[in-house]
């Protein structure tokens, strides 16, 4: 939340034309006379800076009375608290209103109010500082004033680099669509309740909404286990599965190998690798070769894991298991859908020569996936 402080306290200042105001400032600073314990105002369709010299700064070689005024001003102490997003606002129109003759009230309101943060780099979505007026503007400045511009979102962010979401790809692999806007690379680690991650935000994706779910997935026992996850991508929940839930193995399916890349890479940093094996390829085909060795079966794919069901059984072993099975399914329809998904389930084991028991330990609402619609996860003890 921003504090609120009242303009109560008296300052030099040298009121500048807009156009030199970066010049003037830089100068200031060199010359040890800039006043950092004010914030710099606009008044009058000039920028006031505050100084600490009134004499020294009339002697500097730019100075010229006709052009440049010093008065005292009350101003706003530069301790005063402002969110990230108030506080890159401020700073995007300072910078704007110095440097780019253009009407900024469009730019500014389509300034990111909300981000993804991985260590040092920031990702903003794909909606923002992307309107028709943010394209124009970008596709007129020269490269160093778009660079200016993106290192200012940064500061504001207390981040390094900074790239933006573009939509997510249709295709089979889900390909990452981030661009890098400052900075070159786009690898990251990200340490998420004990357990590392590794990926290329610029290749893969993240899936950082579901949190809670990874983080519950960890905290279940799965001490002397063999585990499959059907769907590893980087190892949302083979890592924590091997890190936290202590898994004795888990079998990772992935055919992506950008993602393989990413867990080889994740299975190092929580020196696991020696309990993970990677199955890559299509899971219809790679789950063949797991058959009959698992404990539990994880099913993390949405928006239906029901492709995937016939293989995840076959992979129980003989006396059973548990499948963890993830859905996107309307609020109202959850109660039916669990029911559908035992009834379904038990049906399948059946005639693979099962019991065909089928029972519900757990029902998860993870997330809104969108108006109505829930990520669920349903624990099914299958005999």
């Amino acid at each position: 939340m921003t504090e609120v402080v009242e303009q109560i306290d008296s300052a030099s200042v040298v009121s500048v034309d807009k156009g030199t105001a970066s010049i003037i400032i830089q100068s200031l600073t060199t010359a040890k006379l800039f006043d950092e314990k004010f914030v710099i105002t606009e008044v009058n369709s000039m920028i006031a800076i505050p100084i600490l010299d009134v004499e020294k700064v009339k002697k500097l070689a730019w100075f010229d009375n006709t052009k440049h005024q010093i008065t005292n001003l009350n101003l706003l102490p530069r301790t005063q608290k402002y969110t990230p997003a108030e506080q890159m606002a401020k700073d995007i129109t300072v910078y704007l209103k110095q440097n780019i003759d253009s009407d900024i009230a469009e730019l500014i309101i389509n300034l990111p109010l909300k981000w993804e943060m991985f260590g040092d780099l920031a990702i903003i979505p794909n909606s923002t500082m992307n309107n028709s007026q943010w394209q124009e503007l970008i596709g007129s400045i020269t490269q160093n004033q778009r660079r200016e511009i993106w290192q200012i979102i940064a500061q504001a962010l207390r981040v390094k680099r900074l790239a933006r979401q573009h939509k997510i790809a249709t295709d089979m692999m889900r390909t990452s669509q981030v661009e890098m806007l400052l900075g070159d690379s786009g690898e990251v680690e990200i340490n998420d309740f004990g357990v590392k991650f590794w990926l290329d935000v610029t290749k893969v994706m993240f899936s950082s909404g579901n949190v809670t779910e990874r983080h519950r997935i960890g905290n279940i026992d799965m001490s002397g286990e063999i585990v499959v996850d059907a769907f590893a991508g980087i190892g949302y929940y083979t890592l924590p599965m091997l890190v936290r839930s202590n898994a004795q193995h888990v079998y990772a399916c992935e055919i992506n190998p950008n993602s393989i890349q990413a867990l080889q890479n994740g299975a190092k940093l929580n020196n696991v690798t020696e309990r993970l094996t990677i199955l890559e390829g299509d899971n219809l085909s790679t789950m063949k070769r797991v058959y009959s060795l698992a404990d539990r079966v994880h099913l993390g794919i949405l928006p239906s894991s029901e492709k995937a069901w016939q293989s995840a059984i076959n992979c129980l072993k003989s006396s059973g298991g548990t499948l963890h099975i993830h859905m996107n399914v309307e609020e109202e329809k959850i109660e039916g859908f669990v029911k559908y998904c035992t009834d379904r389930i038990a049906k399948l084991a059946k005639q693979l020569g099962r019991e065909g028991i089928a029972s519900v330990e757990h029902v998860e609402k993870v997330k809104w996936y969108a108006p109505r619609m829930r990520h669920i996860v349903i624990d099914v003890s299958v005999r």
